[in-house]
């Protein structure tokens, strides 16, 4: 009987001893991913094989979160994985096929819509994991207590949450998910601006200024603030992420709907393709798709202003 007590007492520690080690190992795993790992990618030069390597990289850190359910620093860099992968690959390609093919279009926003759920689950889980009571605190809207001892380092999840809502309400305006979410998305986004004005090196900004040259003033539009975020962008990068440029041309320079509007749009995107991408590495892949963005708002420019018709 003492034998048998001590084999399966060995058993069990052998057990616990290697789920703890199999522990270690992800954990590892995914502080590598969050890091030197994503560096890889952003210096690449090839969207296509990146893009065909995600899927891969995101079902990976999905068993990651499954075996570390308690690693807040898994969830984060699966969520902001999800929402690139949905922006750039998903998004981003519908956006830019003809009018005949909006059926591919919509079948790739539907998915889109998909991974920017599951990005946005992903940095809420991480969030409440970080600081407890945060997500039921966020859900009734007491932003206040929800929002209660964070800090500098929590605005890249308010950034990625936030964003994640906007993009998602972005492929379709009637959705009623993402639509009940746009308001703590915005509330999300201020929040990483008041802890982390330069974050992101200009990201923050990009969004931000996309956010005041979008809406109406009467609702918080304003298109001094998001020239000032349009600077600022431009300062914190020293002026290597061309993203800033396009998202200049698409959300300020079409509101100028006159032949002015239409020619610093021009002019801008034209500026954008002249760009040396090799000449900041570690942004060469984001940089890529940007020109690839602008070239095809070239192409369709005449789509984005009216005034001569």
């Amino acid at each position: 009987m003492k034998v048998r007590h001590f084999i399966a007492l060995l058993a069990v520690t052998v057990l616990l001893f290697s789920c703890s080690i199999k522990k270690m190992a992800v954990n590892s795993m995914a502080k590598n991913m969050s890091g030197d790992a994503t560096a890889v990618f952003m210096e690449d030069n090839d969207p296509v094989l990146v893009g065909e390597a995600f899927p891969v990289i995101l079902k990976m850190m999905d068993m990651l979160a499954a075996t570390s359910p308690d690693n807040s620093a898994i969830k984060s860099t699966a969520g902001s994985m999800y929402v690139m992968y949905a922006n750039v690959w998903l998004q981003g390609k519908g956006a830019m096929l003809p009018y005949e093919e909006w059926e591919t279009q919509k079948e790739l926003y539907d998915r889109a819509k998909k991974h920017y759920r599951r990005g946005y689950d992903y940095i809420m889980e991480a969030l409440d994991l970080k600081h407890k009571g945060f997500k039921a605190a966020f859900d009734s809207a007491d932003y206040e207590n929800a929002f209660a001892g964070f800090k500098k380092e929590d605005a890249a999840d308010l950034y990625w949450g936030g964003a994640a809502v906007l993009a998602g309400v972005s492929t379709d305006v009637l959705d009623p998910n993402f639509a009940a979410d746009r308001d703590g998305a915005v509330k999300m986004l201020f929040k990483a601006l008041e802890l982390d004005p330069d974050f992101g090196n200009g990201m923050l900004d990009e969004i931000m200024m996309q956010y005041y040259a979008s809406m109406p003033e009467g609702m918080g539009g304003s298109m001094d603030k998001a020239l000032y975020h349009y600077k600022h962008a431009l300062e914190l990068s020293n002026d290597s992420l061309v993203s800033i440029h396009v998202s200049y041309a698409s959300t300020i320079c079409t509101k100028k709907q006159n032949q002015e509007g239409y020619d610093e749009f021009t002019a801008v995107l034209e500026k954008v393709l002249e760009r040396d991408v090799e000449s900041v590495k570690e942004n060469r892949l984001a940089n890529i798709i940007s020109q690839q963005k602008a070239a095809w708002l070239l192409e369709n420019r005449d789509d984005y202003f009216l005034f001569g018709f």
